[in-house]
């Protein structure tokens, strides 16, 4: 009679966990959903804007006025604003094949068809097989030396937090209960929710599982990274760690970021990756070992 108070009492804990861990992964599907749609939005809300802007420029030089409940909801004279259609970038998943290194991560692939004049475009080429970039530029295609402060900011922070966030690539890549074939495993809770990865993979047209085996190239809208940059900033964490996301906002804050070599920039990065740490809830670096290596990349190797 105990034995059997016993089983019954193991498998109420088990279908207690069950259900705890379907729940937390509804939870996590949704977090990821609405990060998604609400970068989305961000975007499909500039690019409408800025058609506004064009629309009401169009009429002023046609000498049509603009009815004045126009005026209010959108300010201004009239004036200003390019007709911007949505700025996107191409994704896909490469591997590192270095000896010691067989990471897969997400690359950036490139940069909008247009560019600005004189801007340095930031290319990642998967098929290379190697994490380090290649720079480009317009107007002087044969520069030795490419500073930080000639990319653009956004793609840098994007692929930074890729690349730091590529050791937890394979624990947010699971296989959802849809793809199964047992009808009694319960939902994969990932815990990576709040990552950059982890939204973006949302957009990816392969299912869950299977991305990061996928050759696919997928598109997002370029001007979501900084509102996915504040959206996982709020990620709880001990004041010992740093988030690649916190990691990517510190760095940028440095007044000496914008005069930083590429080539040292990419040293930095592969420095960083080697220190992540996951615990179940995405990549983590200690942060002693986060501010001694952006010091050595700031100072000390300019100065020695």
């Amino acid at each position: 009679m105990p034995t059997r108070v016993i089983q019954d009492k193991g498998a109420e804990t088990r279908t207690h966990r069950e259900r705890k861990e379907a729940y937390t992964a509804s939870l996590e599907g949704e977090v990821v959903q609405l990060r998604a749609n609400e970068a989305r939005l961000l975007q499909e809300t500039k690019t409408l804007y800025s058609e506004v802007a064009f629309l009401k420029k169009l009429l002023v030089e046609n000498g049509i006025a603009i009815p004045q409940r126009i005026q209010m909801a959108y300010g201004g004279e009239g004036g200003g604003g390019d007709l911007e259609g949505e700025r996107r970038i191409a994704l896909s998943v490469g591997q590192e094949n270095k000896k010691k290194n067989r990471r897969k991560q997400i690359y950036v692939q490139h940069m909008p068809r247009e560019p600005l004049p004189g801007s340095l475009q930031l290319i990642t080429p998967p098929s290379s097989g190697s994490a380090a970039l290649t720079y480009t530029s317009a107007a002087s295609p044969d520069s030795s030396t490419t500073y930080m402060g000639n990319l653009n900011p956004e793609i840098v922070g994007m692929d930074f937090v890729l690349t730091l966030e590529s050791p937890c690539l394979p624990h947010i890549d699971i296989a959802s209960p849809d793809s199964s074939n047992s009808d009694t495993d319960p939902p994969a809770s990932t815990g990576h929710a709040l990552t950059v990865s982890a939204c973006l993979f949302h957009h990816h047209p392969s299912p869950s599982g299977q991305r990061q085996f996928s050759p696919a190239i997928w598109e997002v809208p370029q001007a979501s990274i900084d509102q996915l940059l504040a959206l996982s900033a709020s990620v709880p964490l001990q004041d010992s760690e740093v988030t690649p996301v916190q990691a990517w906002d510190y760095i940028r804050r440095q007044e000496q970021f914008a005069g930083l070599e590429a080539a040292r920039w990419e040293r930095l990065k592969e420095k960083l990756v080697g220190s992540v740490r996951c615990y179940g809830f995405g990549g983590v670096i200690e942060k002693d070992a986060f501010e001694n290596a952006v010091f050595e990349a700031f100072v000390v190797g300019r100065v020695f």
